[in-house]
């Protein structure tokens, strides 16, 4: 475990974050214009504003929490999704190999916690007067500073199936309320209605709009019972954004298709399985080829589709790039990683601080035909506004987990990549590359150069409690202050 970082934390100063999951920015702009948040207007975009963020790869909710959380991306967390496979350990046994096949959407959810990295710290190790609403991760936290935690298992399953979220974040925002009485330095609080009623319904329903309009109502109260006497660091953020979903692309059984016997939730043995499939907020996946032989290393572009690996096509990378509503196939290549979709390909190089993307026999990202070349923050100027932001950045840091597969397959917009067993169906989705899933919230009553990453909120939050910035983390503090939106 990594020490503590040093420094004398500041004891009239508060921290509050609050994760709206699935929150999309476009959405919180416009209900902000019509006027629908007006105590968001004044004690968050007034002072401070909304910048341009974001997410992490995959774009789904609590993987998506780790960066708010640690600073770090899931693959330096080596948790690269919310399904995967250990394929160092798994050996195709049915109930003794059952734990190295992860799914965080069932009863292994608490295995989170356990699942990061030791060396991987959470802002909860820090700074111990801390308190979690409703969250997934709580590494680190005190005895009794999970607050909700039983309410998020017992209304989020029913709500699951019925719908109905409202209760929840009620449930949420009054333990905002009761903890303010006698405020943590840091609180982490959760609100998953937004999120899970876009599943069912689509980001713009009227449902979804009255969540957000209701957290601006129980945002007042929380503030009034803090009060204005100490210095407060107000940050609201969601771990990813939305699509609306109008196909499911089963990659499970698009491989079925092509004679590749595969495995996949819920349903996790089978003989001899030459793949297993594991999809993350049903928008992205991973996919590990010739599961049960315990194995160190991933399996190059190359070796799979030079047929070295026995029960797999050659053409099994171009037959999913080239489904549609799949917008890309990724693999390594030696220290490279390439990008292959309907377009062409693409190669991500990295020398020194320097990360190249160049089109081979396409722009397989969307970003133009001639080769470029940027640092880490010059990527994200340079594809802030493209159709998958941040991407040669997020797809080394995925590929960074020995837990990632040997494919990573991310979804169009429209498109998520699960239909068997999606009950009930999804009628909004995220968990890809794809601008409408990586754009996030992140909105301070602080100004704050923008744009940033998700990775970047952890060290705002430390360097306001006082704390110094650990050496170890992805993120970057972001000092200064620039023109924002939103506000």
């Amino acid at each position: 475990m990594l020490s503590r970082p040093g420094a004398i934390p500041q004891s009239d100063r508060l921290v509050t974050m609050v994760m709206l999951d699935g929150a999309r920015p476009d959405v919180f702009d416009r209900l902000v214009a019509a006027g629908d948040l007006p105590t968001i207007s004044r004690h968050v975009l007034e002072p401070g504003g909304r910048v341009p963020a974001t997410t992490v790869f995959p774009s789904t909710t609590g993987i998506a929490y780790l960066p708010f959380l640690t600073g770090c991306y899931p693959g330096t967390c080596q948790v690269p999704g919310t399904r995967w496979m250990d394929v160092s350990r798994y050996q195709g046994r049915w109930m003794r190999d059952r734990e190295h096949v992860r799914s965080y959407c069932g009863y292994q959810g608490g295995m989170l916690n356990s699942d990061v990295a030791d060396s991987v710290l959470s802002i909860f190790d820090i700074e111990k007067d801390s308190t979690a609403i409703c969250s997934p991760f709580t590494r680190g936290l005190g005895e009794g500073r999970h607050r909700r935690g039983v309410t998020r298992m017992v209304y989020g399953a029913a709500a699951h199936y019925n719908c109905n979220y409202e209760p929840l974040d009620r449930a949420v925002c009054h333990e905002m309320v009761e903890q303010a009485r006698r405020p943590p330095r840091f609180m982490f609080a959760v609100l998953p209605g937004i999120d899970g009623v876009a599943h069912l319904r689509h980001p713009e329903h009227p449902r979804v709009l009255d969540l957000y309009r209701a957290f601006d109502r129980d945002l007042g109260r929380y503030l009034a019972a803090v009060g204005s006497d100490t210095d407060h660091l107000l940050m609201l953020v969601s771990d990813h954004g939305f699509s609306r979903i109008d196909r499911h692309v089963d990659i499970a059984l698009a491989l079925e298709d092509l004679g590749v016997a595969t495995l996949r939730h819920p349903v996790l043995w089978r003989r001899h399985p030459r793949a297993a499939v594991m999809v993350s907020g049903n928008a992205s996946a991973q996919v590990y080829l010739a599961p049960g032989t315990p194995r160190s290393h991933r399996y190059p572009l190359s070796a799979i589709e030079g047929g070295e690996i026995e029960g797999i096509p050659k053409a099994l990378v171009d037959h999913l790039a080239n489904l549609q509503g799949v917008a890309f196939v990724a693999a390594v290549e030696g220290e490279d990683v390439v990008v292959v979709s309907s377009s062409g390909r693409a190669r991500i190089t990295t020398q020194g601080d320097t990360i190249g993307y160049t089109p081979e026999t396409g722009d397989a990202l969307g970003y133009g035909p001639t080769p470029q070349h940027h640092d880490s923050d010059g990527w994200l100027r340079a594809t802030i506004d493209s159709p998958h932001p941040d991407g040669p950045i997020q797809l080394l840091q995925l590929f960074g987990s020995h837990r990632t597969g040997d494919l990573i397959v991310s979804a169009l917009p429209g498109a998520d990549l699960r239909s068997d067993w999606e009950v009930p169906e999804h009628k909004a989705g995220h968990g890809s590359l794809a601008a409408d899933q990586m754009l996030c919230l992140a909105a301070f009553n602080r100004v704050v150069a923008g744009p940033i990453r998700a990775v970047d909120v952890f060290p705002m939050a430390l360097h306001h409690l006082g704390y110094d910035i650990p050496d170890a983390i992805d993120g970057r503090l972001r000092r200064q202050a620039v023109a924002v939106v939103g506000g």
